[in-house]
């Protein structure tokens, strides 16, 4: 059951199109980066990655938000199986058939076991990019749990499980990823989605953005020149920092009445499937040295390029209907006439 509709951020849809973006370019400019560019592509890679980072961030905001609006905790869970598992299986599929040509990552190749198939543990062989996937899963839990014991107090429960994920993290408990400090980003979205909730619109703060490219700067100094002992822990006070103050800024300006280019948008909605094709792709690309030779940089820009391609395709042909059908199924279930709004299926991501 719903108590309300979601508003729709076509800029924090536009943020999930940069974050992949820069995912992809990442893993794109160091697939085959030998001798004297090794250095370069490793320092473009480190500051790429803070997609994820935003990825967090944004699924703390949007979770929270269309989460808030829910009383059913099974209607919650199918949505998010529904967005998530038909296309990581997908993909799954095709690389655990491409292993037996292609090495995925350094270490031999596992059994394709119930964490890989759903996506729970923490890395994935098959999939490295979808190890953020895992975190994700762990914080839909929390709120379907939230959701099944006490809707009407999802942002104090949340609060007080970011606040036993900080006891874990601080004293080293064994909870695996809930103790993990990534963990904490989540609750920076979750914050944003608060303050809009109580606020209804959020105030314009001074240099904001440039406090937030101030910190992105940082983390990577941090991380590739000064040489973090635990990168991971790095990324929180810098690249997630900064990515709540973008998030943060971009819902800001879009209460107060910005637009954000098309083109993010678009992306934004391919987002997942982007996320989640693109690194078998580039690994396939990868595989034939012959196409290096010719143009590293023309490679790179390619692989960039048709890994929105076909992302594009898998949208449009399993994603989206995919989801589509998730939504009637849910609102047939509910017994109401299903609301369409622009992008609003595609904010429920990771």
């Amino acid at each position: 059951m719903c108590r309300g509709v979601m508003q729709t951020f076509h800029g924090v849809q536009a943020m999930r199109g940069v974050a992949a973006l820069a995912v992809v370019c990442g893993h794109a400019v160091i697939a085959r980066s030998d001798g004297g560019i090794r250095s370069a592509a490793e320092a473009a890679h480190t500051i790429f990655a803070s997609g994820v980072d935003i990825f967090f961030v944004i699924s703390g905001f949007i979770i929270a938000s269309t989460a808030a609006s829910q009383t059913d905790a099974l209607n919650f869970a199918f949505r998010r199986a529904i967005r998530i598992y038909p296309m990581y299986w997908l993909v799954l599929g095709a690389a655990f058939i491409s292993s037996y040509w292609i090495a995925l990552a350094p270490e031999d190749r596992p059994a394709l076991d119930l964490g890989y198939i759903f996506a729970w543990g923490y890395p994935n062989w098959y999939i490295p990019p979808a190890w953020s996937i895992a975190f994700e899963l762990h914080f839909y839990a929390v709120v379907a749990l939230i959701l099944a014991i006490s809707p009407r107090h999802l942002f104090a429960m949340l609060f007080a499980a970011l606040g036993l994920a900080v006891v874990a993290i601080v004293f080293h408990l064994p909870l695996g990823i809930y103790s993990h400090p990534l963990i904490l980003e989540f609750g920076a979205g979750v914050f944003i989605a608060y303050l809009v909730r109580v606020k209804g619109a959020l105030p314009r703060l001074p240099y904001i953005a440039s406090i937030s490219a101030a910190l992105f700067a940082a983390g990577w100094y941090w991380i590739f020149v000064h040489g973090s002992s635990d990168p991971q822990v790095a990324r929180v006070p810098t690249y997630g920092l900064g990515a709540a103050l973008l998030i943060y800024a971009v819902v800001s300006a879009e209460l107060h009445g910005a637009s954000f280019p098309r083109i993010l948008q678009w992306l934004g909605s391919i987002s997942y499937s982007l996320y989640i094709s693109h690194f078998l792709l580039i690994r396939w690309i990868a595989n034939f040295p012959e196409l290096w030779q010719i143009s590293p940089a023309a490679i790179i820009v390619g692989s960039i390029l048709l890994s929105i391609g076909v992302a594009a395709v898998l949208h449009l042909l399993v994603e989206a209907p995919t989801l589509d059908w998730g939504r009637k199924l849910t609102a047939r279930k509910a017994g109401v006439v299903p609301l369409t709004f622009p992008g609003v299926g595609d904010l429920q991501k990771p």
